[in-house]
């Protein structure tokens, strides 16, 4: 929890206290004038005394469920949070769909992306006629950095993840008839990558990366997924976008289209 979110809770609770104590006052003034003046009977008084006595002990029971409230309030808030709710193990199709089709710039890298390349092949090809600007980024075919991420893999040896990638590649970068408005960009890496990103618009105010960590001979399904947004992670959106600006210089060229 953040030091703004503590100051909120306590002047909250301070506010609600004065609250209290301020009509407190006022009735026992009022009361108290119109004692002294005559302008009310001294069974009133003794009446609206008995009542601001009564809503006074009411104020401080309350005040003091307040009190116990806030407080288990900000013992949860500074408690370290449970990972379960930073990571999820999966990252949402229909989310890249969208950052596929709705953006001006994506980026994508990662291992062999397979997955996402035989996914998502179709719309990427239309959002570059329309305009879309891709950067994709993997590693080498047939490369030692290959027979490195095979042995990390499950069930598949570094013949066949540069079979499927060189497959997945082409398909991609196969030649469009008519104008094309945008731009789809291959490099490869000579190392295996620590994560898969996919990133849209990263150069924008709305820009947002989705971080997937590698993981070792795990299912697809079991790497821990995170997203930072520029608006609400600027430090590192910052960091994890210069990581990967870094990789697409130190890489090689690989296709282009068109």
């Amino acid at each position: 929890m953040s030091s703004s979110d503590s100051r909120v809770l306590r002047l909250l609770r301070s506010f609600l206290g004065s609250l209290d104590i301020c009509i407190t006052l006022v009735a026992a003034v009022t009361f108290g004038v119109l004692g002294l003046v005559g302008a009310a009977s001294q069974g009133l008084v003794a009446s609206g005394i008995l009542a601001v006595l009564s809503l006074e002990s009411f104020s401080l029971l309350r005040m003091r469920a307040q009190n116990t409230s806030i407080d288990r309030s900000l013992r949860e808030l500074t408690e370290r949070p449970s990972a379960d709710r930073f990571f999820s193990e999966v990252d949402d199709r229909d989310e890249i769909r969208e950052m596929i089709v709705s953006s001006q710039e994506v980026w994508l890298a990662g291992w062999t992306l397979g997955i996402h390349l035989v996914s998502y092949p179709d719309e990427i090809r239309r959002a570059v006629v329309r305009g879309l600007h891709v950067k994709i980024l993997v590693i080498e075919p047939n490369s030692a950095a290959m027979g490195i991420a095979a042995s990390e893999a499950e069930n598949h040896s570094a013949a066949e993840l540069s079979a499927n990638l060189e497959a997945n590649l082409r398909r991609l970068t196969a030649p469009i008839s008519g104008p094309v408005s945008g731009r789809l960009e291959i490099r490869t890496l000579s190392h295996v990558p620590h994560n898969t990103v996919i990133a849209s618009d990263p150069s924008m105010r709305q820009g947002k990366i989705v971080m997937r960590i590698a993981t070792f001979r795990a299912d697809h399904w079991q790497r821990p997924t995170f997203t930072v947004t520029r608006q609400g992670d600027a430090r590192w959106y910052e960091f994890f976008k210069s990581q990967f600006e870094k990789k697409w210089e130190s890489a090689s060229e690989y296709d282009s289209l068109p």
